[in-house]
């Protein structure tokens, strides 16, 4: 059975996303969906000598996508480039703190998948 306090730490970050808007002026600028449930997610980012040193973005989609993109944006800023490109799936899942259904695993992968196919 779930632990009720990750879905807790789940709404908490839909409802109130850290890292959320866009960056002024940012060295990159990616957005991604996810056609199977309509998600879609921007990200804008600021990188410095190969470090990610502002990282912010928008989302318009389900708690899971939300929350995931809210976590690894908190994850990966100070990070370096080539460091964020290494991450695996299973990191980021495992962050989230809940087992995630075949439905949602796109949801809470969208904002790997659109960091890492952007920045590579």
């Amino acid at each position: 059975m779930e632990d009720p306090l990750y879905r807790e730490i789940i709404l908490e970050h839909w409802q109130n996303p850290q890292n959320y808007g866009s960056v002024k002026n940012p060295s990159f600028d990616l957005s991604d969906n996810n056609p199977s449930c309509g998600d879609k997610i921007r990200i804008t980012g600021k990188i410095k000598n190969g470090k990610l040193i502002d990282v912010r973005f928008t989302c318009q989609g389900c708690a899971v996508s939300k929350a995931s993109a809210s976590i690894l944006t908190g994850q990966v800023k100070g990070m370096l480039i080539t460091e964020i490109i290494k991450l695996k799936e299973e990191d980021i899942l495992k962050n989230l703190g809940v087992e995630i259904t075949p439905a949602r695993y796109n949801c809470a992968l969208l904002c790997l998948r659109t960091f890492q196919n952007g920045l590579k």
